[in-house]
């Protein structure tokens, strides 16, 4: 069951179908980020003239853009990785990717997540610059540390102290962009925050060999 929270149902649905395809491109001895263009097919909208249908040359765009400027396919340390993921919600397409490492106790750090969002124009790029930042980190609370627990049908967690956010210490270099196309305006108070734990978990995978499938990672 889902509550409200920031692109609550998206958030599920990236996740396991990211992740999956992420799986599905190791398994085939593809590179992830060719794998994922490939499956767009042709550039088309599926719907013509409704937003809230994907649109697989945005699609394509903005994955290539994200992998473009995060140097997709360079050489990475040992127990470094980069991982990428989109996701379509909420009438935006987003893609990211996230730089991450990994040490030999499986302690993670997540050095840095670069965005990619197309939803139309942008009037005010600092809103919606913040609004996919603190998406970003929402996401990578929730996947790090966030959850909860019952017990004799009560919360157990009452505050922050026990239901942490990421810290500032904690929180990556986070580079965010936009491809101001010509489509109807559309939101992003939401969508940025879908494709952030794939991305995170490929880039484990890509570090260590491990695939995450469960969350919080602590």
């Amino acid at each position: 069951p889902c509550g409200p929270w920031r692109a609550p149902g998206s958030n599920t649905h990236a996740f396991v179908v990211q992740s999956f395809i992420h799986e599905l491109a190791a398994a085939a001895g593809r590179d992830h980020l060719d794998f994922l263009i490939d499956l767009m097919g042709e550039p088309r909208w599926l719907e013509p003239g409704n937003i809230r249908a994907l649109h697989t040359g945005r699609a394509i765009a903005t994955i290539k853009l994200a992998a473009e400027k995060a140097g997709w396919g360079r050489t990475m340390a040992k127990g470094s990785g980069l991982g990428l993921a989109f996701h379509f919600s909420h009438a935006a397409h987003v893609a990211e990717v996230a730089e991450v490492s990994v040490d030999a106790r499986k302690n993670l750090r997540v050095h840095k997540v670069w965005a990619v969002a197309d939803v139309g124009p942008i009037i005010n790029m600092s809103g919606a610059t913040s609004q996919v930042q603190g998406a970003i980190i929402d996401g990578l609370s929730a996947m790090a540390m966030q959850k909860i627990t019952m017990e004799q049908g009560r919360i157990q967690q009452d505050n922050f102290d026990s239901y942490p956010v990421l810290r500032m210490s904690q929180t990556p270099e986070i580079d965010v962009h936009f491809i101001q196309s010509d489509f109807a305006p559309t939101g992003i108070g939401e969508p940025g925050l879908p494709p952030l734990a794939p991305a995170v978990g490929n880039a484990i995978f890509a570090a260590i060999g491990y695939r995450v499938r469960s969350m919080p990672l602590t």
